[in-house]
């Protein structure tokens, strides 16, 4: 007699299938896009009984289980979400069970084609980024997948994203800077005269001919030739030939730079250059009064949210955080949206998430691909307080500023 889980694998799965209202056409330069609205609508269900089963029957009836990221793919709107569709690409972390290739392709809920999309019962649900435990009996990809056979997401895109900040000392005193943008080197505010000094500046290719400041460092300052070192090693080589930049002073004075709570004016080393106007300024701070962001990622579905083109201001309490970023126009004509924020948070930083509540647009609708600023409010149950604010999308830092402050 076949067990409850061999029965769920055997079994026929509910299919649900709707028709796309719209396909999404992206370009370049002058082209449009037309209006995209694919939201599944699930007008009937069969619950999954998974009774029984206990998750040591599900990893014996299992040839492979697997951890593992869901990479980037097709995906369409279930339920409010991003829901990839069939086959989905996961980048494997470990095999549990078995073995087999770094990449796999496994089956999910959704399937997507031209004449609509079509939603399995028992299938998972996964989202770009998430970290997911995979159980299939399947002998050759795509591996089938679902909920009843043991499938299921072990971290959300927002925990992926705080997984990133773990090492923030956010009960440091005074509170590390958390540099943005530019990051830790402004280049000169007026340029370059001339192409030859640009792309030198660019390679980090400099002569000194003067002496560097020298003298007792304290702890979270730089020195300055820590400083020139920077300089040097933020240039990337372009393999053309060009003569150095000639340092003529180098002294210590402050400059403005974009940081995780704002535009803040810092000490900074400025080097002065011959035939250049400005100086450029390097952050004269080091670890502990200087925390480095790590990289950026696409951990979340690309689009509306990402930390490049997001700003913030928190009200006096904390609590209240009005989030810009760029977006559809605002209004119930076809094209615009309307967006909603959401957050996950832990003690060192709060991943925020962007909903996008699109406006239904009739097949062939025309939609120009132009951004607009818009917001969304975050509504915190404690004070954002010295926690860094971040993306889902990326993980990346948003400039924070207090109003009121």
């Amino acid at each position: 007699m076949s067990s409850p889980l061999e029965r769920r694998w055997l079994g026929v799965k509910l299919r649900i299938t709707t028709l796309a209202i719209g396909v999404l056409v992206a370009g370049c330069g002058g082209s449009t896009a037309l209006s995209t609205m694919v939201a599944p609508a699930r007008h009937s269900a069969v619950a999954a009984s998974c009774a029984g089963v206990s998750p040591a029957q599900q990893f014996a009836m299992a040839r492979l289980v697997f951890v593992g990221r869901m990479l980037p793919g097709s995906s369409t709107a279930l339920d409010g979400r991003r829901v990839l569709g069939s086959p989905a690409m996961v980048d494997v972390v470990r095999y549990l069970k078995g073995s087999g290739p770094r990449r796999v392709k496994v089956i999910t809920a959704a399937t997507i084609t031209n004449e609509g999309v079509t939603v399995g019962e028992d299938g998972i649900e996964p989202q770009v980024g998430e970290i997911w435990k995979i159980y299939t009996g399947s002998r050759h990809e795509p591996f089938d997948t679902s909920i009843c056979g043991g499938s299921r997401r072990v971290r959300s895109v927002a925990q992926v994203a705080l997984g990133l900040w773990s090492g923030f000392p956010v009960q440091a005193n005074p509170r590390p800077v958390v540099p943005l943008g530019e990051g830790v080197v402004l280049d000169p505010r007026t340029g370059f005269p001339d192409d030859s000094t640009k792309i030198a500046f660019g390679e980090g290719r400099f002569t000194l001919k003067t002496a560097l400041p020298t003298g007792a460092v304290t702890a979270g300052r730089l020195s300055a030739a820590g400083a020139y070192k920077l300089l040097r090693y933020s240039g990337r080589s372009s393999a053309i030939k060009v003569a150095p930049l000639k340092i003529r002073s180098v002294r210590l004075g402050i400059a403005t730079f974009v940081t995780d709570r704002g535009r803040q004016r810092l000490p900074a080393w400025q080097f002065w250059f011959e035939r250049v106007a400005k100086p450029a300024s390097v952050l004269a701070l080091a670890p502990p009064d200087l925390f480095t962001p790590p990289r950026l990622q696409q951990i979340g579905q690309v689009g509306t949210g990402s930390s490049i083109d997001g700003a913030a201001r928190a009200d006096r309490s904390g609590r209240e955080i009005t989030i810009s970023f760029i977006g559809a126009h605002a209004g119930n004509r076809p094209c615009g949206a309307g967006y909603s924020a959401t957050a996950v948070a832990d003690r060192r930083a709060v991943a925020f998430a962007i909903r996008t509540i699109a406006v239904p647009a009739p097949p062939n609708t025309i939609c120009t691909a132009v951004g607009y600023t818009r917001t969304a409010v975050l509504h915190l149950v404690k004070p954002l307080g010295a926690r860094v604010l971040i993306s889902s999308t990326d993980g990346g830092a948003v400039p924070v500023t207090y109003v009121g402050r």
